[in-house]
């Protein structure tokens, strides 16, 4: 999508602070439990392992949106068609949305791009986004067939 149109909605990313807290607050307990459970410490070293890299890459992605697939702005135009732009580029790259979970608070989706194999995973933030956009974003992903 080259050409942008005033009429199109565009929803500008930037870092979320509740993100953040939810991702933390979930891995830390994901460690705790893994303490709890009576096994093996190489396992038990393992999956605090992975669990302390999902949290870099959530944080990275998700909430900062400073890593290679974070989305730092998302567009819909006024036929349904969404197009992305990623971090550290100014080139906005059509997406189609397969699926989404829209609440007042958090908004996540997955998103199909052409030049990649597997979906890209958007999660979006009230915190993050402007209030009224990120309203009229809700509203537009609830009664449009967006990406079908």
């Amino acid at each position: 999508m080259s050409q942008k149109s005033e009429t199109n909605l565009i929803l500008n990313i930037k870092v979320s602070r509740l993100l953040a807290g939810i991702f933390l607050a979930a891995h830390l307990g994901g460690m705790v439990l893994v303490a709890a459970v009576p096994m093996a410490w190489p396992v038990r070293l393992g999956l605090w392992g992975m669990l302390g890299w999902s949290l870099y890459y959530s944080l990275v992605t998700h909430a900062r949106r400073s890593g290679p697939l974070a989305i730092t702005a998302i567009e819909l135009d006024n036929e349904g068609q969404a197009s992305a732009r990623f971090a550290g580029s100014e080139a906005w790259q059509a997406v189609q949305i397969t699926s989404r979970f829209v609440h007042p608070w958090l908004t996540l989706m997955s998103l199909r791009l052409e030049s990649r194999r597997w979906p890209v995973n958007l999660v979006i933030a009230a915190d993050a986004v402007e209030p009224e956009p990120f309203r009229r974003w809700r509203v537009a992903l609830k009664l449009h067939a967006v990406g079908a």
